[in-house]
């Protein structure tokens, strides 16, 4: 069974009635499985983040299929899409979005208010996740201490933290110098190399090819969806 499944999936927005509509998905079909790592690669305006509204719950699609986990999420109401959202899902932006004037173990230990973990085991959990990223050392700092790599790596901990189904990294890189880029890149390669799965979405080809699978969307649509060695970066 797929983690996620796309069929005939469309998302049109009506902004004025006046005007036509603006199509940003069509037709999309395609299925990722537990445990890929997959690049959805584009141009600006191609529907890249559209797709990944919807697929994080964001947004709700016009028209086709979504099945997460095997069921439609059409099936669940706000509640429960949020429930999935916060305890199935983990999400990295290219902005960071830390906490400021609090400390990456509180950064990091903030999914776990939307669990149903214990609170006294929080702690180990978070420090756990920390350790991960290789930031155990920085535990206690403020996210202005850190450098941008090293927000972005506590970042995927508190991703992570939740032990989530699927990773969505939006431009993870966007932010970083080429070297804090490539370190980030590492550290979501050594990631899917543990079993977990993850969804990089990217306008950048180059990036793109870290990842073993590529779809990439132009116009709403995708027109090619394959192995990453195999992409022709066009």
């Amino acid at each position: 069974m797929p983690l996620i499944e796309l069929t005939h999936l469309e998302k049109v927005y009506q902004t004025d009635q006046n005007e036509a509509p603006t199509v940003a998905l069509r037709d999309v079909n395609c299925s990722i499985e537990k445990g890929e790592f997959v690049s959805i690669v584009g141009p600006s305006g191609s529907g890249k983040s559209t797709l990944l509204q919807i697929l994080g719950l964001l947004d709700r699609p016009s028209g086709g299929s979504y099945r997460f986990l095997g069921k439609s999420v059409d099936e669940y109401d706000d509640d429960m899409q949020a429930h999935i959202r916060n305890n199935s899902m983990g999400f990295i932006f290219q902005s960071f979005n830390l906490l400021a004037r609090t400390s990456v173990l509180e950064n990091v230990k903030l999914p776990l208010a939307y669990s149903l973990m214990p609170a006294k085991d929080w702690d180990a959990h978070a420090t756990a996740q920390i350790d991960a990223v290789g930031l155990s050392h920085r535990i206690h700092h403020e996210p202005a201490q850190l450098s941008g790599g090293e927000r972005q790596r506590v970042a995927i901990a508190r991703a992570l933290v939740n032990e989530p189904e699927i990773i969505f990294a939006d431009e993870p890189t966007g932010n970083l110098d080429s070297k804090a880029g490539a370190a980030v890149l590492d550290t979501l390669e050594s990631l899917h190399e543990k079993g977990h799965t993850i969804v990089l979405i990217t306008h950048d080809p180059v990036l793109a090819r870290r990842a073993r699978r590529i779809i990439f969307i132009r116009d709403g649509a995708i027109e090619w969806d394959g192995p990453a060695a195999e992409f022709d970066q066009r």
